[in-house]
């Protein structure tokens, strides 16, 4: 251990120790922190009441939690107890509330924010010596969201969130006594910041440590030199755009935290299930420890908007981690298969792979479980050209980590174990063919393996502790997870019409020059004797994720071939690596190489350019430029799929009645997402109605973002990102990037002329 390794992890004892000193302080002090909070069914504060607790700050959050996440629409509340002053000052005491809200401080009024109304600042002020004062917090909410904030300043200085550590229950007669309880409180408030960050910075050195062992091993592997330049290049790429839509959700299927943060109040246990497997929300539950460590210790709230951005970019940033690692592993693969060279190629095509690039800047689950497939490809190769037990167990492990991340990853590893036997089965084939047979089935590598796999899989799945919510599980995507999903018949139509979308698929998440080189390394391959048995390994996976998985749910999307793209890669690598070999003509192929990769840089890199353009920025800077604040808007269609308008006036219209009632200013529509809505339905003729100006609204704005030069140069550029997007089937979340957003003006003869701004 260094001398910094050392001091660190003094520090982090240090502060260990701190904080569980001034814990117990705080936890037998007589003077409990908070306040006594009573809440009434009524608006009005009147007896019975229906709840008295003790909180530590008159918080929306707290609210919510009392009534266990559903207040009702009419209630009041008041919280009385003391607020500590630690100088003497004229304090500054304010309220943003919807509906009525009042601050009283020894008995006097100070804050007035009276009166039924949408979320409202008010503010007052009174010089308070240092010292305890007696504090009595009100409020009633008559309809609407709960919105409530209490906050204070001292002398003119920005006002801020009242914190827990000046508040006390009840006051005492002696004020050195209420003084010195909220030094204690403020004092472990941040200790426990400070021991909090120190273990984030010891686990990150840990973490440090470790990568550094990684790098050297991957770099006695493949070409790390070159390596290190891909994946200096391929950050950068997953990195922009990872804030894409946030606070918003615009990511479809994306891993909330509400879904971890359930499953962890559960134990992941008790018969909880979930669409995607365990071991992704384990995953995330460590990344998000040191968010959940503050919040039980009541420094953060999940359930704010600032802490649920924060947690939703942790989540983002483990796909980005699985992303370099995906492309690390490839690189590794494609060594093991053709070569350095080849597997270095083979990284940067892997890098450059459209949905690859999306997905490894989302919380989605497919990033994650492509880099345990990857990994698994690395140990599988070197298990079928002969290795030890250890290659085999790690084979194991990664494999059944990629089906305990996603559950389609199982067709991948349906051939893997008849090969890996025929393997062993030849290295024994001197013997007789019964001997050979049942030598080869009992080598013990093998047995270890499967050890291995039944025992990963029971851990993550919980079978010990949540039998039932496996099973729950499995019958789940196995019945509506699947069949609902289902586009085409089990005929040979439509197997012929699966298979031909498929491709389309592959040619559009590498670009038609890159595939062309990887059908090309894929034609080397099977012409050359010392790659053909190659070709025959890593068609295996591919061969049985298609038949075994696409075929049977006859469906299919970008992200599901991702896997495909990773062993094309491979072979993209090798026709790479062949074209390149030393010749008189090296310089041009070698620009040819580069215009290549150029030009799928420019082709993937679309990706980023419109997200950090996307339409919806746009569309929402107008509305708050040309919206008051009785404005109402309507809204149609999903939230996810609009601009983000949560802090404006909104109203969810569906059919033409909602529209007539709500009557808004203006209405925002996804016309993208429009074009699947049938005709005779209610929402579809709810759109034509708007589209052709027959329900008393007129189009005033039709907004998708222009690519900028050189993108909007670029020949065959990706249908899903630039195309027309006409089809009413979608197979790529790739066209919810930038889509085209209409905008609705009620007429002038309706509803009035436009408001003077």
């Amino acid at each position: 251990m260094t001398l910094a390794h050392r001091t660190l992890a003094l520090a982090v004892g240090t502060a260990t120790l701190l904080t569980a000193t001034l814990g117990l302080a705080e936890r037998f002090d007589p003077l409990p922190q908070g306040l006594t909070a009573t809440y009434f069914p009524n608006t009005t504060w009147t007896p019975p009441a229906a709840l008295s607790i003790l909180e530590s700050q008159p918080t929306a959050d707290h609210i919510n939690n009392a009534w266990h996440g559903r207040p009702p629409d009419q209630f009041s509340a008041v919280w009385v107890g003391a607020v500590v002053t630690l100088h003497e000052g004229t304090y500054t005491f304010a309220t943003v509330s919807t509906d009525g809200s009042w601050v009283i401080v020894d008995g006097r009024p100070v804050v007035d924010n009276g009166g039924r109304h949408a979320p409202t600042l008010a503010t007052g002020s009174v010089h308070l010596s240092r010292g305890a004062h007696t504090l009595e917090i009100r409020y009633f909410q008559a309809s609407g969201g709960t919105h409530l904030e209490v906050l204070w300043a001292r002398d003119g200085s920005a006002l801020e969130p009242l914190p827990a550590w000046a508040l006390r229950s009840r006051t005492s007669q002696r004020s050195g006594r209420l003084l010195t309880s909220a030094l204690v409180s403020l004092s472990l408030a941040g200790m426990e910041w400070v021991w909090v960050g120190l273990l984030l910075v010891g686990a990150a050195a840990v973490i440090g440590s470790l990568l550094a062992r990684v790098r050297v091993l991957v770099a006695h592997m493949c070409e790390w030199r070159g390596l290190r330049w891909i994946l200096a290049g391929s950050l950068v790429l997953n990195l922009v755009g990872v804030w894409w839509g946030l606070p918003g959700r615009w990511v479809p299927i994306e891993m909330a935290p509400e879904y971890v943060l359930d499953a962890l109040s559960r134990h992941f246990s008790h018969g909880w299930f979930d669409v995607y497997p365990p071991f992704h929300y384990y995953v995330l539950t460590v990344a998000i420890s040191p968010v959940l460590l503050l919040q039980s210790l009541g420094r953060v709230s999940l359930y704010n908007t600032v802490s649920y951005t924060l947690v939703v970019v942790i989540f983002r940033l483990v796909g980005v981690a699985a992303g370099l690692g995906t492309v690390v592993a490839t690189c590794l693969a494609g060594t093991l298969a053709f070569g350095r060279r080849a597997g270095l190629f083979a990284a940067a095509i892997m890098a450059l792979t459209t949905p690859f690039v999306y997905y490894s800047k989302t919380a989605n689950v497919d990033g994650p479980y492509l880099f345990w497939y990857a990994l698994s490809l690395v140990f599988y190769l070197r298990v079928i050209t002969g290795a030890t037990q250890q290659d085999y167990a790690l084979f194991a492990a990664s494999a059944t980590l990629a089906v305990c991340t996603k559950d389609q990853a199982y067709g991948l590893y349906l051939l893997a174990p008849l090969l890996i036997v025929y393997q062993i089965w030849q290295v024994n084939r001197h013997l007789a063919l019964r001997h050979a047979f049942w030598r080869a089935l009992g080598d013990r590598r093998l047995i270890v393996a499967a050890m291995t796999a039944v025992v990963i899989f029971a851990l993550c799945h919980n079978l010990m502790f949540n039998l039932r919510g496996f099973l729950d599980h499995v019958r789940y995507i196995t019945g509506p997870g699947s069949k609902g999903y289902r586009v085409f018949e089990p005929t040979a139509a439509g197997h012929i019409a699966l298979f031909r979308l498929s491709a389309d698929l592959v040619a559009e998440s590498l670009g038609w020059p890159l595939l062309l080189v990887c059908l090309a390394g894929v034609t080397v391959a099977a012409v050359t004797p010392r790659d053909r048995q190659m070709l025959v390994w890593l068609a295996a996976p591919v061969v049985s994720y298609y038949f075994g998985f696409i075929d049977v749910v006859l469906y299919n999307y970008d992200r599901f071939v991702l896997p495909i793209c990773v062993v094309l890669a491979l072979f993209g690598g090798l026709a790479i690596d062949r074209f390149l070999e030393p010749s008189a003509r090296r310089s041009w192929r070698t620009v040819a190489v580069a215009v290549v990769l150029a030009y799928t840089l420019l082709y993937v890199s679309t990706v980023d350019v419109l997200m950090v353009t996307d339409s919806r920025y746009a569309v929402r800077r107008w509305l708050l430029a040309h919206t008051g604040p009785t404005d109402v808007i309507g809204t149609t269609g999903l939230p996810q799929y609009l601009p983000r308008l949560d802090d404006l006036r909104t109203a969810d219209i569906a059919t033409v009645e909602d529209l007539a009632r709500q009557h808004p200013r203006y209405v925002v529509l996804n016309a993208d997402y429009a074009r699947a809505a049938a005709p005779d339905t209610s929402w579809g003729q709810l759109i034509g109605g708007l589209q052709q100006r027959a329900l008393g609204y007129r189009p005033i704005m039709r907004f998708r973002s222009e690519r900028p030069w050189p993108w909007r140069w670029l020949p065959a550029a990706q249908t899903n990102l630039v195309g027309p997007r006409g089809e009413t089937m979608a197979s790529s979340v790739l066209r919810d990037i930038n889509p085209t957003i209409e905008v609705f003006q009620c007429e002038e003869a309706t509803c009035g002329p436009p408001r003077n701004r």
